[in-house]
């Protein structure tokens, strides 16, 4: 059982490492982000990483390989769509920069989205582990919440370093994540 709980947690650090990665984008991007948005960011970067194995595990009794076939492809789009509208932006001639703000509204959802179409694929098979979903569910959340909120204020750091080239860096961030999706999909799948 002690191996269940390892497992688990090394899959929920793994799951937790697109939004870690996001999250180090949205602290480059937004060095003077409050705590409200990037509390909110992180929890629902948490939520999403529970709430979609738990689907996932749900659509694969149901779906199967269709649906796993799929998701990698819907978290490139996502992230391409909002990493190129970060660059667009970073090179528009503009007197103050508008930086797209994923920590809330629309981009906030493409985001979680995108970020736990892999824990989405993961909750296919949840439920070989013999743990309770419960368990698994709540470590991947905590775990994800935590590398969220580390992951943001280690990218404030990192954006206060390189100034202006934080908007241009976030979205290079997001588009890499995307391409590291589909190359792990395609080429890397066990």
């Amino acid at each position: 059982m002690i191996g269940s709980y390892i497992v688990v947690f090394f899959l929920a650090v793994g799951l937790a490492m697109d939004a870690f990665a996001v999250c180090v984008s949205y602290g480059v991007c937004h060095k003077e982000a409050r705590f409200r948005a990037i509390f909110r960011l992180s929890f629902h970067t948490a939520l999403f990483q529970v709430l979609m194995p738990l689907l996932g595990w749900i659509a694969g009794t149901y779906l199967g390989k269709v649906v796993s076939k799929l998701s990698p492809w819907i978290a490139f789009i996502l992230l391409l769509i909002i990493g190129i509208k970060m660059l667009v932006e970073a090179f528009e001639k503009k007197e103050e920069c508008e930086v797209v703000d994923f920590s809330k509204g629309k981009h906030l959802i493409f985001v979680c989205i995108a970020t736990s179409i892999d824990a989405f694929a993961a909750g296919l098979s949840l439920g070989l582990l013999n743990l309770p979903p419960i368990v698994s569910l709540t470590m991947i959340g905590v775990i994800t919440f935590i590398l969220s909120m580390l992951g943001v204020y280690l990218g404030k750091v990192v954006g206060f370093v390189l100034g202006k080239g934080a908007e241009i860096t976030g979205g290079i961030i997001l588009i890499l994540i995307g391409v590291k999706i589909i190359v792990e999909n395609l080429f890397f799948k066990v």
